[in-house]
Formats: C-alpha cells, structure tokens, sequence
C-alpha cells in the first residue's frame, strides 16, 4: 500500500501543476480578450492568490495577482476576498502596504453599505476578517473607516442579538426544594 502511494503522489503532484498551468492559462486567455471585465480579473487575482497560498511558490502567479489588482483596486468591483488574500500577501512583508490594503477593502464595503442597507449581510463576514487584520497592524491608530465599519456592525448583528430573549427552562435536576446550597 505504501509502495502505491509513493508512485501516486509524484503523479498526483504533476496532474496537480498541470491542471493549475491550464486553468491559469485559461484566466489569462480570458483578461487578453475581456481586458475591461473587472470582475473576471477579480476572479482571476483570487485564483492566484490562493493557487500561491496552497503552496505553489510560483512567482508567475503573485506578478499575476498584483496587476489584476492593480487594475481592479480602482474599478467598481467589489470582491472582499481579493483584499484580504492580497492584504494577506503582503503581511509580514511590508506590513504598510497589507495596511493600505486593508484599509481600501474596508472603505470599499463601507462605501456599498451606504449605497444599500441590505448589501451588509452579503460580505460581512469577510470585511470582519479584513478590519480585525488591519486592527492587528495598526498601532494606536484610529482609522475613521473602521471606526464607521463597526458602527455598521454594531447596529445591525449585535442590536439583533441583544434584542432576542432568552428563555429558561425548569431545572433540569428535578425538584428545587430537594437541593441545598452548597457552603464554600
């Protein structure tokens, strides 16, 4: 069994390149022909991004990566995820840039927020992520976005939590006059 498994594995780890070398073909063919689909090349920077983080060292892909969201950063895209993969490259590396980055994908979704009341629900999950990330970099700074991202979150998901009532059940033990207080 073990035997089988060392033959599998280099084979499994060529399919493995091979089918990301196509499918980051594929993307690349698509940007060539669509270059004004911001979303495509959102996909396309997230595709990368995690291809990279998978463990894929390729330099190919980061490059990639970093022009698409070059040219999406300013478009009317909003993807949440390219910011934080990105904002994640960069962490560790040049803790300025993953700040900036982080800071432009937070005002980004404060910015759809303000448009709409019911987009909130749709990426808050991933801009919690983003501006618990960028507190994490920042250093005794208030960043007015974040201060304003919070307050959105505040109104919405913890006044819905505090507004629900919890109720009680009876004691599951049986009959309360049968139990002492215990005497420390």
């Amino acid at each position: 069994m073990a035997l089988l498994f060392n033959i599998a594995s280099p084979f499994l780890n060529l399919l493995k390149k091979l089918v990301n070398g196509l499918e980051f073909r594929r993307f690349k063919d698509a940007v060539q022909r669509n270059p004004q689909d911001h979303h495509l090349r959102a996909r396309f920077a997230k595709y990368c991004l995690k291809t990279y983080f998978q463990g894929s060292s390729s330099k190919v892909h980061v490059v990639e990566a970093v022009n698409q969201f070059e040219n999406i950063v300013h478009a009317d895209v909003l993807d949440l995820e390219v910011f934080y993969l990105m904002g994640k490259y960069y962490q560790g590396q040049d803790n300025n840039k993953a700040t900036e980055i982080y800071r432009k994908g937070i005002k980004r979704y404060n910015d759809y927020v303000s448009k709409s009341i019911d987009f909130r629900h749709d990426y808050v999950e991933t801009a919690f992520t983003i501006a618990l990330n960028l507190l994490a970099l920042e250093s005794n700074v208030a960043d007015p976005e974040l201060q304003k991202f919070f307050k959105n979150i505040r109104r919405t998901y913890l006044k819905q939590f505090l507004e629900n009532k919890i109720e009680f059940t009876p004691d599951p033990l049986g009959d309360p006059g049968k139990l002492r207080p215990g005497v420390n």
